[in-house]
């Protein structure tokens, strides 16, 4: 089972709900599950820098996290895009 989460934040950036869940910004699952990009707004205005450069560098060689990273060239405009959030796992 689960329990719905108590939150009236239906908009995510693309950061908090993939990125930061390190799911690689080329991944097909961003598209197929449901998710549905804003028009208005489109972007987020922004995320903590020193969080995002994080991020950020584990996708890309791994960071300081032992992993090789996902070896992309990670996209800020991908990461700042506003979506329905899909789930509830970037606000537990």
């Amino acid at each position: 089972g689960f329990e719905e989460m108590p939150t009236s934040k239906w908009v995510e950036s693309s950061f908090w709900n993939f990125d930061a869940l390190f799911q690689p910004q080329s991944h097909p699952a961003r598209d197929a599950h449901d998710t549905f990009f804003m028009k208005s707004p489109a972007r987020a205005n922004g995320v903590p820098e020193e969080y995002y450069a994080t991020v950020k560098r584990t996708h890309e060689d791994g960071g300081d996290s032992g992993s090789i990273g996902y070896g992309c060239n990670f996209k800020r405009d991908e990461a700042l895009k506003n979506i329905l959030r899909t789930h509830t796992t970037a606000i537990s």
